[in-house]
């Protein structure tokens, strides 16, 4: 199982190595070359995520990715998500996971009505992680997200808070 935690100064060595990764490059908006000051940036929130947590395997205690609330748009209620995960901890459930706890997080404001995520068209593998971590494919977005050096068409993931 995964937990998320408040990202502490220690662990600007492993985002600052996580971000070197193609995958993460290819789909983040992350600074490149991603340098140790950008990780301690995030930590330090100087980017004013409105959360951000780092994703941890419980068994281990080892650090496998991060995720964050964007912003909270307080008209519509909607939480805009994003997260990304280390090559280290792929394929084992954590992004689908962190969004769950995300999720319960959420519940305890109430100004939050639904979470949303805008994910890449051509982002097979995290438009999979937000489909089972049970957010709807709400269609194309008026946004885009990065795929490498380009700029292509978003799609709008949502799911609804039940309180």
């Amino acid at each position: 199982m995964f937990e998320i935690r408040e990202p502490l100064l220690a662990d600007a060595e492993w985002i600052t190595q996580a971000c070197q990764d193609s995958e993460i490059q290819r789909w983040t908006l992350v600074p490149r070359p991603y340098k140790r000051e950008h990780a301690l940036g995030f930590i330090e929130n100087k980017i004013n995520e409105a959360h951000r947590w780092v994703i941890e395997d419980q068994a281990t205690n080892e650090p496998v990715g991060v995720i964050s609330i964007h912003a909270i748009d307080l008209d519509t209620g909607d939480a805009d998500t994003g997260y990304w995960i280390a090559p280290w901890g792929r394929r084992r459930g954590a992004a689908a996971y962190a969004l769950y706890l995300v999720e319960q997080f959420a519940l305890t404001i109430p100004t939050i009505k639904f979470l949303s995520a805008h994910i890449a068209e051509t982002n097979a593998a995290s438009r999979a992680t937000a489909s089972r971590a049970g957010f709807i494919n709400m269609g194309s977005s008026a946004e885009s997200c990065p795929d490498g050096n380009n700029q292509v068409p978003a799609l709008t993931y949502v799911k609804h808070l039940t309180r």
